[in-house]
C-alpha cells in the first residue's frame, strides 16, 4: 500500500482512538470498518485517488457514522492545548491535512511532468515543420498538400454532384 494512502487511513483510524475512549464493542465495530478501508487502499496508486475512491465509497458514510456513534457515546480524553476540530486532536487534524496536502502535491507534479515531456504527436509535428524548412524538401511537402487538399475537394464536388 502507498505510505501516504496508509498515513491518511492511520489518521482517520488515530482521529477516533486518540479522542475517545472506545469500548470494547465500538473497537470491534471501528476495526471491521478499517479492515474494509485498509482494502480499498490497497487498490489505489496513491493518496488523491484514495481520497476520491473514498469519498465516494460507502466507507465514508460509515466512517462518519461510525466517529458520530463514538463521538455521542464514549468519553473524550484529553485534547490538545491548541485546540482540534470537531473533536479531534490538533496532531491528528493536521496529519490529516498533511497527508491530503501531500497527495495533492504528486497529483500536481504527475500532472507536470506529462505535459513537460512531450507526446509522440508532437515530436513528430516538430520533424515535420523542420523538414518544412528545408528549401526543396519544403516545397515538396507544400506541394504535396496542395494537390492531396485538391483530391480531397475533387472528391467533395464529385459527391455533391451525385
Amino acid at each position: 500500500m502507498n505510505e501516504f494512502v496508509k498515513q491518511s487511513i492511520d489518521a482517520r483510524k488515530s482521529a477516533i482512538f486518540n479522542a475517545y475512549e472506545v469500548g470494547s464493542a465500538e473497537k470491534k465495530k471501528v476495526d471491521t470498518l478499517f479492515e474494509k478501508i485498509e482494502e480499498l487502499g490497497k487498490n489505489c496508486q496513491e493518496v488523491g485517488e484514495f481520497e476520491t475512491e473514498f469519498a465516494k465509497s460507502p466507507f465514508n458514510q460509515e466512517y462518519l457514522d461510525l466517529f458520530t456513534e463514538i463521538a455521542t457515546s464514549s468519553p473524550a480524553k484529553g485534547l490538545a492545548a491548541s485546540g482540534g476540530s470537531a473533536g479531534v486532536p490538533a496532531d491528528v487534524s493536521t496529519d490529516i491535512v498533511a497527508g491530503a496536502a501531500t497527495g495533492l502535491a504528486e497529483n500536481v507534479a504527475t500532472g507536470l511532468k506529462q505535459s513537460v515531456v512531450p507526446t509522440r504527436a508532437a515530436v513528430h509535428q516538430k520533424a515535420y515543420d523542420a523538414a518544412r524548412d528545408v528549401p526543396v524538401l519544403g516545397e515538396a511537402i507544400n506541394i504535396k498538400e496542395k494537390v492531396g487538399y485538391a483530391a480531397h475537394l475533387g472528391k467533395l464536388f464529385k459527391k455533391r454532384g451525385k
